[in-house]
């Protein structure tokens, strides 16, 4: 098993993650990085127009491995009454 480290960026700065988890597979690791991602812009949902999310996760020895984000856009497309 494999430590993996994941760690989340947004706009508001980072989180960095000191203690890892061990996983059997890098398929594994990825599918915890997409829930982490969900997982925290469900909790950090924006009163912005634009916000980004990005969980970059490392390997024991520091590598960046995989990314993924999300950035949520928004704004009216047309003048209200």
């Amino acid at each position: 098993m494999d430590r993996y480290f994941f760690d989340v960026y947004n706009s508001e700065g980072q989180v960095l993650d000191e203690e890892g988890q061990l996983f059997a597979s890098k398929e594994s690791a990825k599918d915890e990085a997409l829930r982490v991602l969900q997982d925290v812009a469900r909790d950090e949902m924006p009163d912005r127009d634009l916000f980004k999310l990005t969980v970059k996760v490392r390997s024991e020895n520091g590598a960046k491995v995989f990314e993924a984000s999300l950035i949520l856009t928004s704004g009216w497309t047309a003048k209200q009454p």
